[in-house]
């Protein structure tokens, strides 16, 4: 017998399809090639996927790493082959009430792996997943077990659009399925584009449920502008930024008077990195949704470290840049509709004349639409511009509405639904349209959600949200005039598109979508904190279910609210109802004990 059929005879023990698909295939991914310790490394394309001087050393490195994270009752999922000395260390480290599992994208590499070593009996406590990403993820949620996501990288390099579907399908799973109650406290920014879209997330968080402690510092944000006029440059920028200092501790004095699960930060939220370096020596779960241009608003380049997780809209060199700053974590998160306020409306006749025109749009004067804009008068429609920030541009002052105002969320809605054609033209600092046309604006969602007709600027991404069928694009302004001319000549099929578009936002891009995405991410990579609470095993009925033989306990969670999410300083709540003067158990006196401790060592100043 070799080492190969050796090792398929203890595969064999407990996974007979995985021994045939082995068999099935002849190998030759990994080059295996001695190491300095004598003991088998491997290349792959010509990289190693193991250390050429002493492998072993660095395996135990890496379990040595990762295994304190990993809890009892938990699945372990690795990604990640290689010659696996990763998973042979890391699993003689866990516990063996702690699941370890394998990710198998490609047979002909782990037959390579069974040719090249012996696996020996710790082999046989391995869960080896194959198959499609959706298959994979179900077998690992029919576990029921708590799920953690490994990834020893020099050995993922090449399946990574595999390993990226398993982990989109488990955020998935988790996020649809999530049951618990968070305590979110959303930090709003002084001022900004990302101000109202704070809103959209307070609402969608606690329509899944959340409780949102929302720390808002628009309130402050006259004084801030006030800071603004002042003439002398560093005068201005050193009252300013003393503000933000205050406002950042200010925050962390609220968050000292009610601990949340998660704080989730919107772009340009007064939170500085000291703050949040502070946060996390106090074990605070910190996240920012930065709904921003990276490359235009560049101060996540400071702050990458402070956050635990960065979620963004932009992808592939967004990512690398975050992750190349000190992002610890760095995900895709595009914009969205909140269909509560961004929907079709019925307007009288007096609106539709006062906000409708056949072309519109809706916007701030920035340099690209300045130069293009222009071309759109003199034709035979009306055009309507409105925003501010329009100072200057002279040749527009016929067109432009209530003389450059900022106009509100409500007006907007006016004129989206009052206008035949919307026009959405993204920003950039270049004359014509956006030459790194990499993100989506809110801008594209809420119109779609309105039931509005639009016409937009193409982006790259487009295409992961709508179809052709759902929403016209252009790729040279000069298109314009045209299409206008040909979409005004068809209401009806104009209408057809835009409903279409309206149905695929209700469907896929709502905040809501948005939210569950973002604390499923969060919940699969901190399945012992956030993860916990969203399964719901911090539910009343669940806890019942975990004492069930501790008839002190049972009282005491049974005399709480069901289906509700308890928590220690909940228990002890209802206990100093019972007056000054109750007379206590002795499991009731503990429990204020423990949460008297906490309260004494949750300072956070």
């Amino acid at each position: 017998m070799n080492i190969f059929h050796d090792n398929l005879k203890r595969l064999a023990l407990r996974d007979q399809d995985l021994v045939a698909a082995v068999k099935s295939v002849a190998g030759g991914v990994l080059t295996i090639e001695p190491s300095r310790g004598s003991v088998p490394s491997a290349r792959r394309s010509g990289r190693w996927v193991h250390s050429a001087y002493d492998p072993l050393r660095e395996a135990q490195t890496w379990a040595d790493t990762h295994a304190p994270s990993c809890q009892a009752g938990e699945t372990v999922v690795v990604a990640g082959v290689g010659l696996l000395y990763h998973v042979e260390a890391l699993r003689k480290k866990l516990a063996p009430d702690v699941s370890l599992a394998v990710l198998i994208p490609n047979f002909d590499e782990l037959h390579d792996v069974l040719a090249a070593r012996p696996l020996e009996a710790w082999s046989e406590h391995i869960l080896w997943l194959s198959g499609s990403p959706t298959e994979i993820a179900d077998t690992l949620t029919r576990t029921g077990h708590p799920i953690r996501c490994l990834s020893y990288t020099p050995a993922t390099v090449w399946d990574t659009d595999f390993h990226r579907a398993i982990e989109d399908a488990l955020r998935r799973g988790l996020s649809h399925k999530a049951g618990g109650q968070l305590t979110i406290a959303l930090v709003g920014p002084i001022y900004g584009g990302s101000l109202p879209i704070a809103g959209y997330v307070k609402r969608a968080l606690e329509t899944l449920g959340h409780k949102v402690q929302w720390i808002d510092h628009s309130v402050h944000a006259a004084s801030y502008d006030v800071m603004g006029k002042l003439k002398d440059v560093r005068n201005r920028q050193l009252m300013q930024g003393r503000m933000a200092d205050v406002l950042s501790q200010w925050t962390l004095a609220t968050l000292a008077e009610s601990p949340p699960d998660l704080v989730l930060s919107m772009a340009q939220a007064p939170l500085t990195l000291q703050v949040l370096e502070h946060l996390r020596k106090k074990k605070f779960l910190t996240a920012m949704w930065f709904v921003e241009n990276y490359r235009h608003l560049t101060y996540w380049q400071q702050m990458a470290p402070g956050y635990d997780f960065w979620f963004v809209f932009q992808q592939g060199a967004c990512l690398d840049a975050f992750r190349q700053a000190g992002a610890r974590q760095v995900s895709y998160l595009p914009m969205a509709a909140d269909p509560e306020l961004h929907c079709p409306l019925t307007l009288s006749e007096e609106e539709r004349h006062k906000f409708g025109s056949d072309v519109s749009f809706v916007g701030a004067g920035y340099a690209n639409r300045r130069r293009l804009f222009p071309a759109l008068l003199h034709q035979p429609w009306s055009f309507k511009l409105w925003g501010n920030e329009w100072d200057g541009a002279d040749d527009l002052r016929a067109v432009l509405q209530l003389d450059g105002a900022r106009i509100d969320t409500a007006t907007c809605m006016k004129v989206f639904n009052a206008t035949a054609i919307n026009l959405n033209l993204h920003s950039t600092t270049s004359a014509g349209l956006d030459p790194q046309a990499d993100f989506v604006n809110p801008r594209t969602f809420e119109l779609a959600a309105c039931g509005a007709f639009q016409l937009l600027d193409h982006r790259s991404q487009l295409p992961q949200f709508f179809t052709e069928q759902e929403m016209v694009s252009f790729r040279d302004f000069d298109e314009v005039p045209g299409l206008v001319q040909r979409w005004l000549n068809d209401p009806a099929a104009r209408q057809a598109m835009a409903n279409a578009a309206r149905a695929r936002v209700l469907e896929s891009h709502t905040y809501v979508h948005r939210m569950r995405e973002l604390l499923g991410q969060i919940g699969l990579s901190q399945p012992d904190r956030v993860g916990a609470v969203l399964r719901g095993d911090r539910q009343q009925e669940m806890l019942l279910k975990r004492c069930a033989e501790d008839a002190s306990l049972e009282s005491l969670l049974k005399a709480l609210p069901a289906g509700q999410r308890v928590e220690l300083k909940d228990v002890a709540a209802h206990i100093r109802s019972k007056g000054s003067t109750a007379a206590l158990k002795r499991e009731e006196l503990m429990v204020l004990m423990l949460d008297e401790y906490r309260s004494e060592t949750r300072d956070l100043l």
